[in-house]
């Protein structure tokens, strides 16, 4: 059972001075509030720069295998002129109406193999343990594993730079943050396409590289209802946004951005934050978790959206302060968090 209450109750160590944010201009009045997100969308969109025109999604399936339960399917569609995407698909052997997700992969080799369960880790499958549970599911492959070129499993720095630097050359006014955003709208559009989807009860979620595309995801994209992002870095300053994949060192360059700008702007639609604890080390003693009990504070100041607009439990927040990796009873959270926002 979902506990919304615990989920929205700070942790009993949160410091409110312990995080100076930018400020944030919410209501009084929820027509007030309405102007304000549409002025912080467009200083967020003006920042992640200008998106290629949208084409045609040509989409084609390479191949299926039937699973008893759903068809998996590998597909791809484009996003730019002269640029695909690959992805699973999973789509439930049940009749519609059906609920869907975008999933989004954490930084690992195995790409999309591994929501798809084809890969470890098993905590990770989100694809196909959504599927299991109703789901239309689309686990796109992030553009720093393949930009015009086929999927490479190699992610050593040198290659994610080199594609970095072909996008840029490509569209010197983006950023990769905006790749990532327009990538996700993408593959929103081709959830679209399936039949028996219900256009509105479609979520997204992601670990890591993963959750900081969800934040953005369910921010920029109306469309989407809820989102589950673990272990991003919630804060501008907590993580490696940037790196010029995201955002670039420019970001440093503007004290007037921060994340629980885009929390606010997601308000009312659901959204639970899992954080690892920033002290925690992972299960193999090596990564400290991305969120700790610090990103309470990036919640605090969004929810303010949330009140305004009647569902201040709707953000919400699981800090298992077990490091970077999701333990078992957080996983559970997360498919309770779908079933119970986007479920039948």
């Amino acid at each position: 059972m979902l506990d919304l209450k615990a989920l929205s109750t700070p942790p009993p160590e949160y410091d409110p001075s312990a995080v100076e944010l930018p400020p944030l201009e919410i209501g009084p009045a929820a027509c007030e509030w309405a102007n304000q997100r549409q002025n912080l969308r467009d200083l967020w969109l003006d920042f992640l720069g200008t998106p290629p025109p949208v084409v045609p999604l040509d989409p084609q399936v390479h191949e299926e295998v039937d699973l008893g339960f759903a068809t998996r399917s590998l597909v791809s569609y484009a996003v730019e002129p002269d640029c695909r995407v690959e992805a699973y698909l999973f789509v439930p052997d049940r009749d519609g109406p059906m609920p869907g997700a975008v999933v989004f992969h954490p930084t690992t080799n195995d790409t999309i193999d591994q929501p798809a369960g084809l890969a470890p880790v098993e905590e990770k499958h989100f694809g196909i343990k959504l599927a299991q549970r109703g789901f239309v599911t689309l686990s796109p492959r992030n553009y720093l594993w393949a930009y015009m070129d086929g999927p490479n499993p190699d992610e050593e720095r040198t290659l994610r730079m080199e594609r970095v630097d072909r996008l840029l050359d490509r569209w010197p006014n983006w950023t990769g943050m905006g790749k990532m955003v327009w990538d996700g709208l993408r593959a929103v559009d081709y959830l679209l396409t399936i039949p028996g989807i219900d256009p509105d009860r479609l979520g997204c979620v992601g670990h890591s590289l993963g959750a900081k595309e969800v934040i953005y995801s369910l921010a920029l994209d109306d469309r989407l209802a809820t989102g589950v992002t673990s272990e991003g870095g919630i804060g501008v300053h907590f993580s490696n946004y940037h790196d010029p994949w995201y955002l670039g060192e420019s970001i440093f360059d503007r004290p007037d951005l921060d994340h629980h700008q885009l929390l606010a702007i997601a308000a009312p639609r659901p959204l639970l934050l899992l954080g690892g604890g920033r002290t925690a080390p992972d299960r193999e003693g090596g990564h400290p978790g991305a969120d700790g009990v610090e990103s309470w504070a990036f919640m605090q100041a969004a929810r303010p959206a949330y009140e305004l607009l009647g569902d201040p439990e709707h953000l919400a927040f699981l800090l298992h302060d077990q490091g970077h990796w999701i333990p078992k009873f957080a996983e559970t959270v997360i498919y309770d968090w779908f079933d119970h926002f986007l479920g039948d």
